[in-house]
């Protein structure tokens, strides 16, 4: 496998652990990569994305500022930076296929790669046949002879499930983390979306504190 290639393919999209708004959160924050959680190399068999042949799917340990959160490529044709990079943010429209991979995958591959890195390096590949090739394993620039390897077979089911007819619960909020300098590689930020009922909560406390501040300010004239 080339130099190159081997960093296109250990690359990060941010798949956030912690809480993150859309918009310019990020702007000219500096991210670096601190750790990488990876499958041993394997070979895709009509090359990885038209470079080279072997690839190996990394989930990535990213920090920012004191934050560390985790992260998968969105784009392995660029090579990415382990040095301190100063990002942007903005608003990113996920596509259904992308969000069904999310809820469906994402909490279960981050919380295993502690004890196998392999639901991760096959979220990691449905993530770049989704965003990247056309969404089959056995065809396209980047394809396998067959799904007998265990990522690539989990990876298939991911995408199976991603490109079906599945409700979309719209669980996340997606944010696009773009390098301003030096050049690497497009983040994707995912933040919860707050249940239903925890706005309900949060009216709620509000309208109570709005309340207890008005008995104050009623008690405070008859005094």
């Amino acid at each position: 496998m080339k130099q190159s290639m081997h960093l296109f393919v250990r690359g990060a999209i941010a798949a956030a652990t912690f809480a993150l708004a859309s918009g310019s959160a990020l702007a000219a924050s500096n991210l670096q990569v601190v750790d990488s959680h990876s499958v041993s190399l394997f070979t895709a068999t009509g090359g990885a994305f038209g470079s080279g042949s072997a690839i190996s799917p990394t989930l990535w340990e990213v920090k920012y500022d004191s934050n560390t959160f985790l992260a998968f490529c969105l784009d392995p044709h660029v090579a990415l930076s382990n040095n301190s990079n100063s990002y942007s943010s903005g608003a990113f429209a996920a596509s259904d296929s992308v969000k069904r991979l999310y809820e469906g995958y994402y909490a279960s591959s981050v919380a295993s790669v502690s004890t196998s890195a392999n639901s991760a390096a096959a979220f990691q590949l449905a993530l770049w046949e989704l965003n990247n090739d056309n969404t089959n394993l056995l065809t396209g620039d980047l394809r396998f002879k067959s799904l007998s390897n265990a990522v690539v077979s989990q990876a298939n089911t991911m995408l199976g499930v991603a490109t079906g007819n599945g409700a979309i619960q719209n669980l996340y909020n997606y944010t696009s983390l773009s390098s301003v300098n030096p050049a690497s590689q497009t983040l994707l930020a995912v933040s919860p979306v707050p249940e239903a009922q925890t706005w309900a909560m949060l009216v709620a406390g509000l309208g109570l504190l709005g309340f207890m501040a008005r008995r104050r300010k009623g008690a405070s004239a008859l005094i």
